[in-house]
């Protein structure tokens, strides 16, 4: 087969997959039943009917009534496979839960349920995004089932790993039994972090000699103060609370300065991607030793804090700088 003839049969099933993906509105949940079910005979498939044909014409010519007998059970098991294929899919109910952030160059992963129809089994369903990895799994034991489909993710931004492909070869091969279904999943993915210098600025050059102190650890004991909602447990006395005297937490006096900023200024020789991948990595580095710190962006300013919570602010605005606009266009295309 020539590479004309292959870009061919994959322009006319991508035809065909548009087509059947605007049938049907985007749902989250989504039951299989004869109209969403598509099925063709495998390349098995063909071949078997080939010998069918083969078989037929020898019974004729030879005019044997064994090879009329073989022929028409071979017909019989045809025809079974078809309804049996058809059947592994039919009932099946597909539920698309939540896609998960990662970073760029990571698989994002997808969490989808799948449920089985009541009093059927499911066995040798191969579930696949466009450019992912395909996972087979069964329903037979257990009737419903959450997994974890991954898909590459190139770049940073929201990823739309498209529409999910299901199909099924069971019972014996001859069939091709699929559907597509549109979830309308997304997951954002984070610029990679990557090492690169220490910011240079944003307080002076005696301030941030500080701040390299007073992340090496550097300080001065102060004493105790009580424990609070939101404090850090590494903070957290715990020789102070072993001996029965409660929560407290450890209070250190230095000559750091709490505001660290993460400038899109301090990284001129950098293009725009390795300027979010510093920014990210930096963001991590900080996170990590409890300091806060701030991000400046073109039309973006995150105040100086720290914790969970604004660390998920700054990946998820580092993320969107300069797609939160046509995010939002689409989104809004749509609904």
């Amino acid at each position: 087969m020539s590479w004309v003839e292959v870009a061919g049969i994959v322009r006319l099933s991508r035809v065909l997959r548009n087509w059947s993906l605007k049938r049907f509105p985007r749902r989250r949940t989504v039951r299989l039943t004869q109209n969403r079910i598509y099925i063709l005979p495998s390349a098995a498939g063909v071949g078997f009917i080939f010998l069918l044909l083969m078989l037929l014409l020898l019974a004729i010519n030879y005019e044997s009534n064994l090879a009329y007998g073989l022929t028409f059970m071979l017909v019989s098991l045809f025809i079974l496979s078809i309804i049996q294929t058809y059947a592994n899919l039919a009932g099946l109910e597909v539920t698309a839960l939540r896609g998960h952030t990662c970073y760029a160059g990571e698989p994002a992963g997808f969490t989808l349920e799948l449920r089985a129809a009541k009093g059927r089994d499911h066995e040798q369903l191969v579930l696949s995004w466009d450019r992912g990895t395909p996972l087979t799994l069964d329903l037979t034991d257990q009737r419903v089932a959450q997994v974890e489909l991954a898909c590459p993710a190139l770049r940073r931004g929201w990823l739309d790993p498209g529409p999910l492909k299901l199909e099924t070869h069971f019972p014996l091969g001859l069939f091709r039994a699929w559907t597509w279904l549109d979830t309308g999943l997304r997951a954002l993915v984070y610029p990679k972090p990557i090492a690169c210098r220490v910011p240079d600025s944003g307080g002076g050059e005696g301030a941030m000699d500080a701040r390299r102190t007073r992340a090496l650890g550097f300080e001065d004991f102060n004493g105790f103060s009580r424990y609070e909602n939101g404090v850090s447990l590494h903070q957290v006395a715990w020789k102070v609370y072993a001996r029965g005297q409660g929560l407290h937490v450890k209070q250190y006096a230095g000559t750091a300065s709490d505001e660290v900023w993460l400038d899109w200024d301090h990284w001129l020789a950098l293009n725009e991607e390795e300027r979010l991948s510093g920014i990210c990595y930096w963001a991590l580095e900080f996170t990590q030793r409890e300091q806060p710190f701030g991000v400046r962006l073109p039309g973006v300013s995150l105040m100086p804090a720290s914790g969970e919570a604004h660390r998920l602010r700054v990946l998820r605005a580092l993320a969107l700088f300069g797609q939160e606009a046509s995010a939002c266009d689409r989104s809004a295309v749509r609904r």
